[in-house]
C-alpha cells in the first residue's frame, strides 16, 4: 500500500497541475494567536514560513503551470464538530507560488478544541 501511494504521488508531482490562482490575506479573520494555536481562516489553507495564508480550496478557474517555484510551509484544515468544537490538523507541506498546488508532508500536529474560537472561518 505504501509503495502504491508513493508511486501515485511521484507521478503527480510529474503531471502539469491545474489550480485557481488565489490572493494572500492578512490574519485578521480568527486573532486566535498562541493562546489558541494557529490562525485559520479557512477550513483548508496553506500558510508559507512568514505566515502568509492562502486558502486551498473552492477551485473556481484552471491554471496551466509550466514550472513550479516551491515554497515550503504548513497545509492545515479546519473540520467542526457535531458538538461545537473543532480539530485543526497541520501537515508539513510546500506549495506552487504559481498554480497554487499543494503537496503534503507528514502530519505535524493536531489541536482540538472543546469549543470553537475560530467564530470567521470561511
Amino acid at each position: 500500500m505504501v509503495a502504491g501511494a508513493t508511486a501515485f504521488l511521484m507521478f503527480a508531482e510529474s503531471v502539469t497541475a491545474f489550480a485557481c490562482p488565489a490572493e494572500p490575506h492578512d490574519e485578521t479573520a480568527c486573532a486566535c494567536g498562541e493562546e489558541h494555536g494557529a490562525v485559520v481562516l479557512y477550513d483548508e489553507q496553506f500558510v508559507d514560513e512568514e505566515g502568509n495564508i492562502t486558502p486551498a480550496s473552492g477551485i473556481e478557474g484552471r491554471v496551466i503551470c509550466f514550472k513550479h517555484d516551491i515554497i515550503s510551509g504548513y497545509y492545515q484544515t479546519h473540520v467542526k464538530n457535531d458538538k461545537g468544537g473543532c480539530t485543526v490538523k497541520t501537515y508539513e507541506g510546500t506549495q506552487c507560488i504559481y498554480c497554487n498546488t499543494i503537496w503534503l508532508g507528514d502530519l505535524y500536529e493536531v489541536a482540538e478544541y472543546v469549543k470553537c474560537p475560530h467564530a470567521n472561518v470561511k
